[in-house]
């Protein structure tokens, strides 16, 4: 019986994430692809436009010194963010995306780290 129960939860808990990984890629290509594009290397089509570019998340020098929180920060505050050092035109979305979407989203971003 319990072990019934702990792969009932374990399988619950791989949809979760699952979903979330899903609810990350649609927000994602919603809300950051035209400007960090499909590979997180900061070349979307809205990039050229920009001064300065955008970040480059698969730069391994950022992802070590980015923390999650200083992502989050920029993320929510947008060009505003004090912690991480990105362009103004970035912008802000702590009132358009729940707590739960931003947190997706700064997996995603550290999703494109190279291994």
């Amino acid at each position: 019986m319990k072990k019934s129960m702990i792969k009932a939860s374990m399988a619950l808990a791989l949809a979760s994430m699952a979903a979330l990984a899903i609810a990350a890629d649609k927000v994602y290509d919603a809300k950051c692809l035209k400007c960090h594009g499909a590979l997180g290397d900061g070349k979307g089509k809205a990039a050229d436009l920009l001064d300065p570019k955008p970040t480059d998340f698969t730069a391994a020098d950022w992802q070590a010194k980015s923390k999650d929180e200083d992502i989050t920060e920029a993320i929510t505050n947008g060009g505003k963010s004090t912690k991480l050092k990105i362009g103004r035109k970035m912008p802000s979305f702590g009132e358009k995306l729940k707590k739960e979407e931003i947190a997706a989203l700064v997996t995603k971003v550290r999703s494109f780290a190279k291994k």
